[in-house]
């Protein structure tokens, strides 16, 4: 690459939008080490909070990466859920929901709480440490593309500066609006927008009226207001969210003072000293781009698809698109795969966005939703499934695969998401997924020692039975507390093949030589390197 100060500049991988989705999608190219770069108009990362929850499968993505300590450290354990009240002074708080993080159970991470304005800076952090580069103050101006790459036409915010960068493929991560896809001109489906809200952050000591009491989201009905706890309790910030009508004064002074005067109803006392710091006005809507990729370029986080912030999935889903086309992209470059894996993006993370989407409206809506844990670490690849050759007799039932499963109860079948379970390695404990990451991974029971060589160059995990004394079990990470076959469904002699991302790509219980046959034709299709039906390109 050239001087950063140069007109003309190449890189392997651009992404223009530096927020959380573009810097997370940098982090994770970065750390296969894939040349990237990111630009972003703004001058640095978020000064606003905007979204709180990291998913559990943000959370296990984040662990991937190396900064699970940090997000901790910075975030806040909870407690995860809503109260509602007439004002903050109500002698009682009347929770809504669930409040129990049910991922626990089944994800080494759970979720936690960290405001983006915190979470940012430490994956942007990462990414820079694993080597990515981060131009804020530059703006998108236009691209062209064609079978040899993309170019990007750049300007510096606030400058005459205008310069080029020529890359293999571009991202776009530039938000709601994005400039990237509207140059495409791609469309969104969907419900659409859904109106205008206001998020303020202020200070002030609202513990008189509050007494100790904790939760993430606090809805004050005579306000008609969100009450968000953010910082600590010693910084005493607070946001306020509210909805904007018809007639509201929308200037910076209009909205400081209507925060005023809302949070002084919510706190039930008049002449509550507050100061408010900012209140951005900002437009929810659902909506899905109706396609993901568009020759070179990729969509990726709000400028795929946009979902209210009921829920907390908008953001974890631009974290989990970035990571789903990291590891992608970086073997097409490297060679290891051929170029139509980069079509099961779009295949991939489109239904699960308009998923996400319907899961979020149906929590406006107060109708009938799937559990928070099915949304988080339950969505599936139905076109992984059905993709893949050589499936197991008990895989290749009629009909489709669903979008989502209960991940309380894996199924283990292909297109699902690897489950946990604790184990043993070299005297520490471990999960599963903490074996997935660098490349495709076969995991297999001990006692089936024939998978080892049943693929040259494949790494095998055999995982030892409970009992460290059974006969036949050789070296390898032991499994706990004994769920390891039963939540693969593998059995004994079976194998079970993990992609890079974390997800079941095929699975067998029988061992023979047919088998072994049929996982060498799924690791080449796994590797977009295998025309439908199994036969190599």
């Amino acid at each position: 690459m050239r001087d950063q100060h140069s007109t003309e500049r190449r890189v392997r991988v651009l992404i223009v939008g530096g927020s959380l989705s573009g810097l997370s999608a940098a982090m994770f190219l970065a750390a296969r080490g894939v040349e990237c770069l990111v630009v972003e108009q703004r001058p640095g990362t978020s000064v606003h909070p905007r979204a709180r929850l990291v998913t559990a499968r943000s959370m296990e993505l984040f662990r991937s990466a190396g900064i699970e300590e940090q997000v901790r450290k910075a975030g806040d354990p909870g407690p995860i859920g809503f109260v509602v009240v007439n004002t903050l002074a109500d002698p009682h708080y009347v929770p809504t929901g669930n409040h129990v993080d049910e991922t626990l159970e089944i994800s080494p991470t759970g979720m936690r709480l960290c405001d983006q304005q915190q979470l940012e800076p430490l994956v942007l952090a990462r990414a820079q440490e694993l080597g990515a580069e981060v131009r804020f103050g530059t703006s998108f101006e236009s691209l062209t593309q064609d079978a040899g790459g993309v170019t990007a036409r750049l300007s510096s915010v606030g400058s005459d500066e205008r310069w080029t960068v020529h890359c293999d493929y571009l991202l776009a991560a530039d938000g709601i609006r994005s400039p990237v896809r509207e140059a495409l001109g791609i469309g969104r489906h969907g419900p659409g927008a859904l109106g205008r809200s206001v998020s303020a952050i202020f200070d002030a000591d609202l513990e008189p009226v509050i007494k100790g009491r904790r939760a993430m989201a606090v809805i004050v009905k005579a306000a008609g207001a969100f009450l968000f706890a953010r910082g600590s309790s010693e910084a005493r910030r607070w946001q306020l969210g509210f909805p904007m009508f018809e007639g509201m004064d929308s200037s910076p002074e209009g909205l400081r003072e209507r925060t005023r005067e809302l949070v002084r109803v919510a706190a039930d006392s008049p002449d509550l000293d507050l100061t408010v710091h900012s209140a951005m006005a900002w437009e929810s809507a659902a909506l899905v781009a109706d396609r993901f990729r568009a020759g070179r370029v990729f969509l990726v986080g709000d400028s795929a698809h946009a979902m209210p912030p009921a829920g907390g999935f908008g953001g974890n889903t631009g974290v989990q698109d970035g990571h789903n086309l990291a590891w992608k992209l970086a073997a097409v470059l490297n060679g290891t795969a051929g170029e139509e894996l980069l079509d099961t993006y779009d295949a991939e993370r489109r239904p699960v966005a308009d998923f996400t989407v319907e899961e979020t409206m149906a929590r406006i809506g107060q109708s009938s939703a799937e559990s928070r844990a099915t949304v988080q670490l339950g969505y599936c690849y139905p076109s992984l499934w059905a993709s893949v050759p050589g499936k197991d007799a008990r895989d290749t039932v009629d009909g489709e695969a669903a979008i989502a499963e209960n991940p309380l109860q894996p199924s283990g079948r292909p297109g699902t998401r690897a489950p946990h379970a604790v184990l043993e390695h070299e005297g520490r404990s471990i999960s599963t997924l903490d074996l997935f990451g660098d490349d495709f991974v076969l995991l297999a029971d001990a006692r089936a020692e024939m998978w080892r060589t049943a693929v040259p160059g494949l790494t095998v995990r055999h995982i030892v039975g409970p009992d460290r004394n059974t006969s036949g079990q050789g070296p390898g990470c032991t499994d706990v507390h004994g769920t390891f076959l039963s939540a693969y469904g593998i059995g004994p002699r079976g194998a079970v093949l993990v992609r890079p991302d974390g997800f079941i790509g095929w699975r067998t219980t029988d061992d023979s030589a047919t088998a072994r046959e049929r996982l060498g034709a799924a690791v080449l299709a796994l590797a977009g390197r295998a025309a439908p039906g199994g036969g190599p390109r």
